[in-house]
């Protein structure tokens, strides 16, 4: 069974970017949780930094996911400093280099797909080579840093006003997880409308079909010497 490790940015007294409604750890951790759903309603196997506001240290995240043994691990943030639209940043050592970036472009293409768009995928690296980010340097599996949106900028958060918008976005993380690891996607059931008060439903059995009229007329007399309402109709 395939396992899958989410990091949630921030959390407590780390807010991260933005405030309010805006405030990052809590964006953060709606994606997070709407990711870890969708992922287990596939039969993934689920790690997650944290599932409410607290405190949540980088190094405890690593340490985490390193014990956890993901097949993935994906740390979910977003973004502020004025710019606009999704980004990731994926490993480029030579033991997860490959995989990293192709996780990237399969939750990219889920990203893109849901309406957000993309300022592409990345890399971001120390002056001694390594990967900037201790997310991408230290976690021992294919990983990647996630950055949905930026929470400053009035276009690009007017899409992820509501925990839903938020929630979708988490759920496209999760789907493009599910493409990288070859997982078929299921639809959701949805339940079967009501019907509306007030208003009687009818159903039609049709119980014989035939290219003659006579035979159509014959058994329809047979059904009502039954007991049965029976009529006969023409479609072409």
């Amino acid at each position: 069974m395939a396992k899958v490790f989410i990091g949630v940015g921030h959390g407590g007294a780390d807010p991260g970017a933005g405030s309010g409604i805006w405030r990052e750890a809590d964006i953060n951790l709606t994606m997070a949780l709407a990711m870890r759903d969708e992922l287990e309603r596939h039969g993934v196997t689920v790690g997650i930094s944290r599932t409410k506001d607290e405190n949540d240290i980088l190094t405890e995240e690593i340490s985490e996911a390193n014990a956890f043994n993901p097949d993935v691990a994906v740390e979910v943030h977003n973004n502020a400093g004025g710019g606009d639209g999704w980004e990731c940043y994926r490993q480029t050592s030579a033991a997860y280099g490959k995989q990293s970036l192709r996780l990237a472009q399969t939750i990219e293409a889920r990203v893109k797909a849901a309406g957000q768009n993309s300022r592409g995928v990345k890399t971001k690296l120390m002056n001694t080579g390594a990967d900037w980010f201790g997310w991408c340097r230290q976690v021992k599996a294919p990983a990647v840093l996630c950055e949905g949106f930026f929470v400053d900028n009035l276009t690009d958060r007017a899409d992820f006003t509501t925990t839903e918008s938020r929630q979708a976005l988490g759920v496209a993380y999760a789907h493009g997880v599910l493409d990288y690891l070859g997982i078929e996607i299921n639809p959701v059931d949805k339940p079967a409308p009501e019907e509306p008060e007030g208003v009687q439903v009818i159903y039609t059995v049709q119980v014989g079909a035939f290219a003659n009229k006579q035979y159509a007329d014959a058994y329809c007399k047979e059904l009502q010497g039954k007991g049965i309402q029976a009529f006969v109709t023409q479609k072409k």
